[in-house]
């Protein structure tokens, strides 16, 4: 316990060092230290969606990570928040974080331990969980990069 105490200890007090250059990076993050880490499910729908149609079933794999990509690109939602000058897409919003269904496939106890902790927690909603029972999971179960190579390694001993 004392260990974790001086570290927040030692952040709070290189926060409170930082002085921000103008009004509008003053807040800006002041909005984002507000926002708490989100589980954002909108790639995770996105990917599946691409690899669930028929275009994906009879390319090479690198011609399918390629137009999953360019799909991603065509379908994802860019978020602008009041203020910034730059965008991009991490999540769906400010501190929203995507998932990756075909490298590793989240659990629901996993969603509900990102969800739990205490150190670092990402909030998961129910719609989050919903998506990941009804659509991401049934899809992906055996197909991710992390379960082929588990079961690879588990066949050559």
């Amino acid at each position: 316990m004392e260990i974790s105490s001086s570290i927040f200890s030692e952040v709070e007090r290189r926060r409170n060092r930082i002085k921000p250059l103008n009004e509008r990076i003053k807040r800006l993050r002041e909005f984002t230290e507000e926002c708490e880490v989100r589980v954002s499910v909108e790639r995770a729908k996105l990917i599946t969606e691409f690899y669930r149609s028929s275009l994906s079933h009879t390319l090479p794999i690198p011609i399918q990570r390629a137009l999953a990509f360019k799909y991603l690109m065509e379908n994802v939602s860019v978020p602008i928040e009041p203020g910034q000058l730059i965008v991009g897409i991490r999540g769906s919003g400010v501190k929203e974080v995507p998932t990756y269904p075909e490298i590793t496939l989240h659990t629901i106890e996993d969603l509900k331990t990102l969800n739990e902790r205490n150190i670092m927690p990402s909030k998961v909603s129910e719609e989050v969980i919903r998506t990941y029972e009804e659509e991401i999971i049934p899809f992906w179960k055996g197909k991710s990069i992390r379960d082929i190579l588990f079961q690879a390694c588990l066949k050559n001993g």
